[in-house]
């Protein structure tokens, strides 16, 4: 059996954040970590270390440490990957695959080349439609370089979606679409679980000692996005720019929908 060695193994001196199982073969359990994944477990950390900060000088409790962030608040510009089945165990198979594979879509997305930064959700809606269909719901906010004058990601998504497409197990009642969605058109189900939570503190009888519902710290500008429907309708949208950003920029998204 293969082991985790960044000596004498190139792939594994690559790993970014490895965590190696205490048992034989020792493997790296965090592989699918990139820079997007280690970027937020690191804003993360961060945030956390301010909040013990505050409660050591009794600024704040201990409950604000183990409250939900506002990541659908913080960009003004989401991807969002929506995978679907019409059949409820070809769903279960499906999403399998695309889940599996997610972490190839997001390394895509994170390229200098292209200005592009991306910040991973780390998890998926799933629910059921009321047209009958199974549907899962993935978000990678994206924030833009301001020298770049035109972002095209067809090229940043083609990895994964040759790779969702031309898997054998694929039948026609398993799709795929990515659209691209500012945080106003975001869908009401991604916010359901902060509102859960505010609903808590009601109950309890706490009150959060900081809020952020801030998109844009230097101002709002627009993002004029073209993205075509499954289809192939041409749609043209405008939508505020994530922060710290400041150009206009077009950002073209041939939306790909499995077909």
């Amino acid at each position: 059996h293969p082991i985790w060695d960044p000596v004498s193994n190139f792939r594994d001196s690559k790993h970014l954040m490895p965590i190696i199982t205490p048992c034989y073969p020792s493997m790296n359990s965090s592989y699918n970590v990139g820079e997007p994944q280690l970027r937020r477990i690191q804003d993360e950390l961060r945030r956390a270390t301010k909040i013990s900060h505050d409660v050591c000088f009794g600024r704040k409790t201990w409950s604000d440490l183990f409250k939900g962030n506002d990541f659908f608040r913080q960009h003004a510009n989401y991807l969002q990957v929506d995978i679907i089945g019409t059949q409820e165990d070809d769903f279960r198979e499906w999403f399998g695959l695309c889940e599996a594979r997610m972490r190839i879509l997001i390394a895509g997305l994170e390229n200098p080349s292209f200005g592009t930064q991306a910040y991973p959700f780390a998890k998926f809606f799933t629910r059921k439609e009321e047209d009958g269909k199974y549907m899962s719901s993935f978000f990678v906010a994206l924030r833009f370089a301001e020298d770049i004058e035109k972002v095209d990601l067809r090229p940043l998504t083609m990895d994964y979606l040759q790779i969702v497409n031309s898997w054998e197990g694929r039948k026609e009642s398993m799709d795929l679409a990515m659209n691209i969605v500012s945080q106003t058109n975001l869908p009401p189900f991604a916010f359901e679980v902060e509102s859960a939570e505010k609903e808590n503190e009601l109950d309890d009888g706490s009150t959060s000692s900081e809020t952020s519902t801030k998109t844009n710290e230097e101002g709002e500008s627009s993002l004029n996005v073209v993205t075509t429907n499954a289809d192939s309708r041409e749609v043209t949208k405008t939508m505020p720019k994530s922060p710290p950003r400041s150009a206009k920029k077009k950002l073209e998204l041939e939306n790909d929908s499995g077909t």
